[in-house]
């Protein structure tokens, strides 16, 4: 497939975040944890980690817990729960609903602080830790106090370094592209590439939206070499909203089969998407993946703020 207008691409491939102004009512997959540090003086505070339908999630200790002192919040209705010296593993029950929040309490047997520790299980539509590794941060006080300086320190230069490249206005563009890497020069790979999607691209029974238009694209990037080199890829969707409520994109993945779920790097949303036949707008999701994940086919998934009104595209697949 060819692309008549270098300025339409560009506006494809170079979007900007999306922002929500209304609290969401699922956390950034992102800020689900994977790896928690609990210290001496947090109490034990509770974070949040993502659990999804069918999807096991086991929690992993660097310190043994109290034989069978794991409490769950309802726990009847879960799959099974199952506890170990070190570990234990909840699988979501099968009614959970995108936002719903569980607490579950763990206690350490050492005797040392924090004495125990709190977390919240939140259901998602797409997204599950499969395993969140927990260490006890047993440092001084002393410790934390001058890592503490250290760390605004860093943060200080942070921001002037930010503020620097802010200053130097480099290239917009193809030559944006290539000065950043996202976009290699060589006889070998041809820039941009884009495949439509249009007769491939499934759509789960009961989405939020309907697909008109489907186009991926991908292009190399200076990263890796071989089967790891870097590789951009986007997806562009014209969607319309059967419904009677404008949505809007909150977060999206791209699930490959045998893979890790890729939360995507960069999601655009041309406008909120109204109800209504016709009314259709631009979404456009972007990542990078390795030369050899991008040849699997993949379901890209996106949802709004609630996290109950799913677009679930199969058979995505890269040029």
């Amino acid at each position: 497939m060819s692309v008549s207008s270098p300025a339409a691409l560009l506006a494809l491939l170079l979007p900007v975040a999306t922002s929500v102004t209304a609290q969401p009512l699922l956390p950034d997959v992102d800020a689900c944890a994977s790896r928690i540090e609990l210290s001496a003086g947090s109490g034990g505070g509770a974070r949040e980690v993502c659990i999804s339908l069918e999807l096991p999630t086991t929690f992993r200790f660097d310190s043994p817990l109290v034989s069978g002192a794991v409490e769950l919040q309802d726990r009847g209705r879960f799959e099974d729960l199952t506890p170990g010296t070190r570990s234990f593993t909840v699988l979501p029950p099968a009614d959970i609903q995108a936002g719903e929040r569980f607490r579950v309490v763990v206690r350490f047997a050492d005797g040392a602080a924090p004495e125990r520790a709190t977390f919240i299980l939140v259901g998602h539509p797409a997204f599950g830790a499969r395993q969140v590794e927990v260490f006890r941060d047993k440092r001084t006080v002393e410790g934390l106090q001058r890592e503490n300086l250290e760390e605004r320190a860093r943060s200080w230069r942070l921001g002037q370094e930010l503020e620097r490249r802010r200053a130097e206005n480099g290239p917009g563009g193809i030559a944006g592209l290539i000065a950043s890497g996202l976009m290699t020069v060589s006889k070998e790979a041809q820039g941009v590439v884009a495949r439509s999607l249009e007769k491939e691209v499934t759509q789960a029974p009961g989405d939020a939206l309907l697909a008109e238009t489907v186009i991926s694209f991908r292009s190399i990037t200076t990263s890796g070499e071989g089967e790891s080199q870097g590789v951009r890829v986007a997806v562009a969707m014209r969607l319309t909203n059967p419904g009677v409520r404008p949505w809007t994109a909150r977060e999206a993945v791209l699930v490959g089969k045998g893979q890790e779920v890729k939360p995507v790097r960069v999601l655009w949303q041309s406008a909120p998407i109204l109800p209504g036949a016709g009314e259709s707008e631009l979404v456009v999701v972007e990542t990078e993946l390795t030369a050899r994940e991008a040849r699997d086919t993949f379901t890209l998934k996106l949802w709004d703020e609630t996290g109950t009104r799913l677009v679930t595209l199969g058979q995505v697949t890269f040029p």
